[in-house]
């Protein structure tokens, strides 16, 4: 069996408005029709009871003398209006004297299964009565009388054809404005689930449910945006501690620099996009001459707050697309994308060395701190992160023992220069 698909709230409230709206017509129409039947019948009552006692009234002679001829008269005097049906005298035995019937008289039970409606509507004013004919306290007989009012029934008639149009016509209107009836009594629902799909495709919980006259919905709303609050700041503190988590894991604690990791992968994104771009880049690494002398004389603060001061001063030299990283100790490495000569490297170098130097105002020291630096270039020191890092590696550490205070390239044609006079 297929599944029939979800119907909305909107269309399921214009349902129930149309079919509330049609049995409340129809029952007030019900209603309406019965009681118009109910006063039409009263009136005919009234005028049938009106009849038979003005019979009565001239039948007491007719009846004294058993005179058919003279009843009859009465009756034809009396009874001949297109309303009344019938009009009988009944003596006191209840045998019949007299009977008048009129040309147009009720269908017989045969005619009357396929009457029309409106006779069948006509039937509801038809009604009998009977009136006692006394004479001098004696019960002679009495007068009947079936009297059928036509203008009613008719008017009755007219009355149902009306309110069957009415109803037809009020259909009509609902089922024009039952649409927008659901939509405006579903709009603080619709805007709800606005909400929610905006929530679900950008899991922006900053969304909120706008304030509705309609209490449960209002609710409702407002728990739900409770929630959203709940889950931003429980969020906020997610995405926070992510954040100093990668901040643990990729910079140095101490400097705010990347850390070997972080430089680790960055040599590794630029190699592998070398294959792509055939940019190359440089690694400029350097040690910090006379630190250790610094941090045991003047203790670890200060040595800390000189580690501060060499990265900041070092970093603000650099581009925004440059790495610096600390190693560890007081090893610092830059990162050059897009360097391809040992001049354009070298003049960055100058630039670093003089950031060391300048940093040497945090401590009192007569001597001033300076930099043994390594310069490698790829591709041409190295095809691999390992191989590059450790040839620059080893300059670094020639350029220290050729005196410190000198750079050293990765090269076929090793030279040296000095930086900076200490």
């Amino acid at each position: 069996m297929a599944k029939k698909p979800p119907v909305s709230i909107s269309v399921q409230i214009s349902r129930v408005v149309v079919v509330t709206a049609a049995i409340a017509v129809a029952l007030t129409m019900m209603v309406m029709i019965l009681v118009a039947a109910l006063f039409a019948r009263s009136a005919a009552q009234q005028r049938a009871n009106t009849i038979a006692e003005l019979i009565a009234a001239n039948a007491d002679v007719p009846l004294v003398l058993k005179d058919a001829e003279r009843g009859r008269e009465t009756l034809s005097a009396l009874a001949n209006s297109n309303a009344v049906l019938s009009a009988r005298l009944i003596d006191a035995s209840g045998a019949v004297l007299v009977s008048h019937v009129h040309p147009r008289q009720a269908f017989s039970a045969s005619q009357q299964n396929d009457a029309s409606w409106s006779e069948r509507i006509g039937d509801a004013t038809e009604v009998t009565a009977r009136s006692p004919v006394v004479n001098r306290g004696d019960a002679l007989g009495y007068a009947e009388v079936t009297l059928r009012e036509h203008y009613l029934a008719q008017a009755l008639l007219g009355f149902v054809l009306s309110a069957s149009a009415v109803l037809a016509a009020m259909m009509l209107v609902w089922a024009a404005i039952a649409a927008p009836i659901g939509r405006l009594l579903t709009m603080p629902l619709t805007r709800f689930a606005e909400v929610t799909r905006r929530v679900r495709d950008t899991e922006d919980f900053t969304h909120r449910v706008p304030a509705t006259r309609v209490l449960e919905v209002q609710r409702l709303s407002e728990d739900f945006n409770a929630m959203l609050q709940v889950i931003q700041r429980r969020t906020s503190e997610v995405q926070e501690r992510n954040k100093q988590l990668a901040q643990m894991a990729f910079y140095d604690p101490l400097t705010g620099a990347a850390n070997r990791v972080l430089l680790l992968d960055r040599i590794t994104q630029l190699i592998d996009s070398h294959s792509r771009n055939e940019q190359p880049f440089a690694i400029i690494e350097f040690d910090l001459d006379d630190f250790k002398l610094l941090n045991d004389q003047l203790g670890h603060h200060v040595g800390d707050a000189f580690l501060k001061a060499v990265s900041h001063r070092c970093k603000t030299e650099l581009r925004p697309t440059d790495t610096f990283a600390r190693l560890g100790g007081d090893e610092f490495i830059a990162l050059l994308p897009k360097v391809g000569s040992l001049d354009n490297a070298l003049t960055v170098a100058k630039k670093l060395a003089e950031a060391v130097h300048a940093a040497n105002h945090v401590h009192t020291l007569p001597i001033s701190c300076t930099a043994s630096m390594g310069i490698g270039l790829y591709p041409a020191d190295g095809h691999s992160t390992n191989e590059l890092m450790a040839r620059v590696d080893a300059a670094m550490y020639e350029a220290k023992a050729a005196g410190r205070n000198q750079v050293k390239y990765v090269s076929d044609v090793v030279h040296s220069e000095e930086l900076q006079k200490g």
